[in-house]
This record gives C-alpha cells, structure tokens and sequence, in this order.
C-alpha cells in the first residue's frame, strides 16, 4: 500500500492545484483548469521527470522532517533536481 509523503494544497484564483506525492514516487496532481462544467476535479498521476522545479520545491517544504528526506530522494533524477 503506498504512503503519503508530502501534500502540497494550493490554489490560484480559486482554482485548486494540489499535489500529493507518495512513497513509491508518484505524485496525484488534483486540479482545477476553470470554473466552468468540466474543469474542476481533475487528476493525472505524474513522475519526477515530469514535475516543474517549483513542484518539487513545494513538495519538499511540504514534507515533514522524517520524509523530507525522502522526498528529496525521489525528486532527484541523476543526483540533480531537475
């Protein structure tokens, strides 16, 4: 069963931009892309690779101090934050 590691809520506009990131390494992106019918509720399962710089620097300062680590692990593709 995977395991929450790091949950990063925010919202632009009032449209959510949520990221959960699990122990496995994905990551649920939940979203909204506008307010109209069909918009709101989105979701898709990323990677690291696919992750802007900001993402993963939210989901670091959003994990606690026992899986910042971790986090930062996962985020991490050939030693380097991409």
């Amino acid at each position: 069963m995977k395991r929450i590691i790091a949950v990063s809520n925010s919202s632009r506009g009032g449209l959510d931009d949520d990221y959960t990131m699990y122990d496995n390494g994905e990551v649920l992106h939940e979203y909204d892309r506008h307010i109209y019918p069909g918009g709101q509720n989105l979701s898709t399962v990323l990677n690291a690779k696919e992750l802007k710089p900001e993402v993963k620097q939210r989901l670091i300062a959003a994990a606690s101090d026992e899986n910042r680590k971790l986090v930062e692990q996962l985020l991490t593709i050939n030693g380097q934050h991409e």
